[in-house]
């Protein structure tokens, strides 16, 4: 798999997780408004659910992020080399 590809792939598991709990988000609520689930309860698996998301959100984006920073540093680099040759 080539670079590019690996990275939109992360980024779109990424999207797919983040829209995963959504889904549960919007579950819970549906349920509530049919009578099936109390405010507190749905409330409460709202907390748990968001705070899963956002550590699982935070644990990937801090590998991406050094990803990111590696490629940002060695594109840079080749365009600075780039810009050098023109000049000449």
């Amino acid at each position: 798999m080539e670079p590019e590809d690996v990275k939109a792939d992360i980024y779109e598991a990424l999207a797919l997780i983040n829209r995963g709990f959504q889904q549960i988000t919007e579950g819970l609520i549906r349920l509530r408004k049919r009578g099936v689930l109390d405010e507190d309860y749905v409330q409460n698996q709202q907390f748990i659910n968001g705070d899963v998301c956002a550590r699982i959100n935070c644990h990937v984006l801090a590998s991406v992020t050094e990803r990111e920073d590696d490629d940002r540093n060695h594109y840079g680099r080749m365009r600075a080399a780039l810009a050098k040759r023109k000049r000449r």
